[in-house]
């Protein structure tokens, strides 16, 4: 087992609010992939290293952006002051489910409160019984997280107007497909924590950019650190990418008193990273996503899992072809979503590598155990984390770099 001092990885699960935009983040601390949950054997701790990690080594702008972190609370820790040091503005103090409410616990949350701390009760059922044993929390909560599995719809609908006359936001939690997430979006619910955005509410779809299997093939190839020539030629195969980046790079360069006129400059002006990051905005910038899609959920999640998988892949087949394929296969993964389509419609549209394809349809291949993977961390699955990480033969520590990475590389890091 890996020690409790060092923190395997950090999970995070986005809160999306009522126009499906991020609000915040909640952070999710695990020592130990190895293990079927979390082993905190210090829960003060575990959240100490959480709130370490995230401050010293990451910094929290790169983990959560201009967003909100949630962060779980047992007794202990609330007891034990850990939180002082923290932006009240930037931090949620998340009650867990198990706290009870005492005259002790009550006086430290009403601390916190008068800190500008906002709070959160977790994984609330709504019955009477239990509203009854939480009621000295509410002068000092801001959020209630109801999810959809603990809750009977009939309760679900009841808390809408009883939290919102004490002044509560409710959040719904576990909310895992479109159809869940528009369910509480009509009975009143403010805030939405789950998978929904991924699993969409598949309809007939929009049809796939004709221009979207050649971008595929420039992202791939670029993985490959290619040389100037090798990228202008690629680029010059595809007129019509080509001139939406000469125009997109006249119309976004301010400081530069000059017109670019070719491929080439374009290229050296926007830089390889850069270049990337409009590819993949080539794809997934549709009129739905909104005119920033950048800051959309899906975007960030495809933008973090596609750098996830290639870090893993770099550690597993570090001189193969392994990691630009799982580049790919990250952002592949969400074109179900982004059209609202099934996977086995629209791959044909595309000219895919066969190992991808298997990937994505069968979760086959070492690309298939990657993506299980990727979607175990984001659904916080630790039976199938411990089973993918050790048929992949991942290390923690490679898992935890790997993570963390790319959530540093997904905010511009």
């Amino acid at each position: 087992m890996c020690p409790v001092e060092f923190p395997t990885y950090l999970a995070r699960q986005p809160i999306l609010d009522r126009d499906g935009k991020i609000f915040a983040y909640e952070l999710l601390f695990r020592d130990s992939p190895s293990n079927d949950f979390a082993v905190i054997q210090n829960g003060v701790q575990a959240t100490a290293q959480v709130l370490e990690n995230v401050l010293n080594n990451m910094g929290l702008a790169k983990l959560v952006g201009n967003h909100k972190a949630f962060i779980n609370c047992s007794r202990e820790m609330l007891l034990d002051n850990i939180f002082g040091p923290l932006d009240s503005k930037r931090f949620i103090l998340e009650i867990l489910e198990d706290v009870n409410p005492d005259a002790v616990v009550v006086k430290a949350v009403k601390n916190y409160h008068h800190q500008g701390f906002q709070l959160a009760l977790d994984d609330v059922i709504f019955t009477p019984e239990n509203i009854k044993r939480l009621e000295p929390f509410f002068p000092y909560v801001k959020f209630a997280k109801l999810d959809l599995v603990g809750n009977t719809p009939e309760a679900r609908a009841l808390a809408v107007p009883f939290f919102r006359e004490l002044g509560i936001a409710l959040l719904a939690e576990k909310v895992e497909t479109e159809a869940d997430f528009k369910s509480c979006l009509k009975e009143g619910y403010d805030f939405f924590q789950g998978f929904f955005f991924a699993k969409p509410q598949l309809v007939t779809g929009h049809k796939v950019d004709s221009n979207a299997a050649a971008i595929l093939r420039i992202l791939q190839m670029l993985r490959g650190e290619p040389t100037l020539d090798v990228i202008e030629a690629a680029f010059e195969k595809q007129p019509e990418i080509e001139h939406n980046l000469i125009k997109y790079i006249n119309a976004s360069a301010v400081e530069r008193h000059t017109a670019i006129d070719n491929v080439r400059d374009a290229i050296s002006w926007i830089g390889i990273y850069h270049l990337q990051e409009w590819l993949m905005l080539m794809l997934y910038a549709r009129p739905e996503m909104g005119e920033n899609p950048q800051s959309s959920p899906l975007f960030q999640n495809v933008s973090q899992r596609a750098k996830f998988l290639e870090n893993l892949a770099q550690s597993i087949d570090p001189q193969g072809n392994l990691p630009a394929k799982a580049f790919i296969l990250g952002i592949m993964s969400r074109m179900d979503a982004l059209v609202k389509a099934p996977l086995q419609t629209i791959l044909p549209e595309f000219s895919v590598d066969p190992d991808i394809c298997d990937a994505l349809l069968h979760k086959k291949g070492r690309l298939g155990l990657l993506l299980r993977l990727a979607d175990a961390i984001e659904l916080d699955q630790q039976k199938e984390i411990r089973l993918c990480t050790q048929q992949l033969s991942l290390s923690p520590e490679m898992l935890s770099q790997s993570l963390n990475a790319a959530y540093v590389w997904a905010a511009h890091g």
